[in-house]
């Protein structure tokens, strides 16, 4: 990776000061808060607005003690402040460790390229939107990785920069219309966006929202669960196996694992990277001053364009079942065609249970694939391992999936997508639940209603000093 973004000395300072000149990791934990009031907000002051993303409808909250109407005109994060944070978020940082035994499942990693939050297999099911005055865009850096640690020094903080550049495409030019006073057709006092968020979407804030690809990790713990845990999906309707009888004996698959629960798991592996990745992103924003607000209490099935006679939202498709088909009553998201296509059966790009496994797959052992033996990964990028260590590791029979685990996986998709009409069942294959909205803080509304200094910071107070001079 060679240094090509036109980055300014300013910027450069910038970045340094994001590194060099914040507090430490155990100072911003110790004064880490959820700051909601930001530039151009309100508080249940009772004055109805209108915004260009809410329908034309009133957005109001009734009058109430914490009335509070900022003062203060509505400051957007500067490109610099959005790439830290997103970088801070899911960016590049070098290369894994990959220190998993061979006979522990190493294949089941089906990436090399680090990043700085965790993942289950680091299978990069997480991406990240972000929403602002200029719309939404998808902040997607890949996976190409020039050294272990990709940032040493100052020498490499242009990279954080180039990064956002580069792996950043606007996929919509203006913001979503998720009304956060909108309520369904006939109801009165419905709010799908939760009670919490009249803030969010405003003018000037940046929401930084995780979006999982749940399909994806679904095909490869399937995968993985056949190849070196025994285990075998079960229908809780009837207690039957989910379409692999032929290979449940012993030596292959032994033991049932309901259905339900294999996708409440990962379900839970999705919501811990993006809770990590709303973490880390909290923590940059107490790094830089900035308000980090976490929220999670609203549909992301809206968000997401589930429900467009409510509200629009981001026009993800999604796909209509019939109840005796969907235990969970899941509202079921596909994606995004050509930008955020998840792995699930059927879908407009994978049709079939061999399409998905062969996607999946890909990663491990295609092109410029981690296990691949004529194009790795590792060769190009200089690791994880030694040159030896590989080779021993590539000729290691474990590392490669057996036909057999390959057919009873396709099996048991083609059986669910026969009883339940999509592959997985039991859950959505894209979630956005949890999420961060970052603003500038109006330090007002904390003088007035709060006792002390205590909920504002020194990198607050001296924010605009330190990156908005002039």
């Amino acid at each position: 990776m060679s240094e090509t973004v036109d980055i300014t000395a300013q910027e450069q300072a910038a970045l340094a000061r994001a590194f060099e000149a914040t507090p430490s990791v155990f100072k911003l934990l110790s004064t880490l808060r959820t700051r909601r009031m930001g530039f151009g907000y309100q508080s249940e002051s009772g004055e109805p607005e209108v915004f260009s993303w809410s329908s034309g409808g009133d957005a109001v909250q009734k009058k109430g003690p914490l009335a509070f109407q900022s003062t203060q005109a509505p400051v957007p994060l500067t490109e610099v402040e959005e790439a830290i944070i997103a970088w801070a978020g899911l960016g590049p940082n070098g290369i894994v460790t990959a220190d998993i035994p061979v006979a522990g499942d190493l294949a089941s990693l089906m990436s090399w390229a680090g990043r700085t939050a965790p993942g289950s297999s680091n299978d990069h099911s997480v991406d990240l939107l972000i929403i602002n005055d200029d719309g939404v865009h998808l902040y997607r850096p890949g996976t190409e990785r020039a050294k272990p640690v990709e940032i040493e020094g100052p020498d490499d903080y242009w990279k954080v920069l180039d990064w956002y550049r580069r792996g950043r495409s606007t996929i919509m030019d203006h913001r979503p219309n998720v009304d956060w006073s909108v309520a369904p057709p006939g109801t009165h006092n419905v709010r799908p966006m939760g009670a919490l968020q009249y803030n969010l979407n405003r003018p000037g804030s940046t929401w930084f929202l995780p979006v999982g690809d749940l399909g994806r990790e679904w095909v490869n713990l399937l995968l993985s669960s056949y190849h070196f845990s025994g285990f075998y999906l079960e229908d809780p309707r009837g207690n039957k196996p989910a379409g692999c009888d032929q290979w449940i004996r012993p030596g292959f698959l032994e033991v049932g694992f309901p259905l339900p629960v294999f996708d409440e798991l990962v379900l839970m592996l999705h919501s811990s990277q993006a809770a990590a990745v709303v973490q880390n992103m909290r923590l940059a924003c107490e790094a830089l001053g900035l308000g980090g607000w976490t929220m999670g209490n609203y549909s992301d099935d809206m968000v997401l364009g589930g429900y467009p006679e409510v509200a629009s939202g981001l026009g993800f498709t999604f796909m209509e079942r019939l109840p005796d088909d969907n235990p969970s009553r899941t509202a079921t998201c596909l994606g995004l065609e050509g930008i955020f296509e998840a792995v699930c059966v059927p879908s407009p790009w994978l049709p079939d249970a061999q399409s998905a496994i062969a996607r999946v797959m890909q990663g491990r052992y295609g092109d410029h694939g981690t296990l691949s033996r004529t194009d790795n990964w590792g060769e190009g990028s200089g690791g994880p391992y030694q040159e030896d260590t590989l080779k021993h590791i590539l000729e290691h029979p474990k590392v490669h999936m057996p036909d057999w685990v390959i057919d009873a996986a396709k099996d048991t998709i083609d059986y669910i997508v026969g009883e339940y009409g999509i592959a997985p069942a039991y859950i959505s294959p894209v979630r956005a639940k949890f999420s961060m909205q970052a603003h500038h803080v109006d330090i007002d509304y904390y003088q007035q209603f709060h006792e002390g200094a205590f909920p504002l910071t020194d990198q607050i107070h001296s924010h605009f000093d330190n990156w908005h001079k002039g």
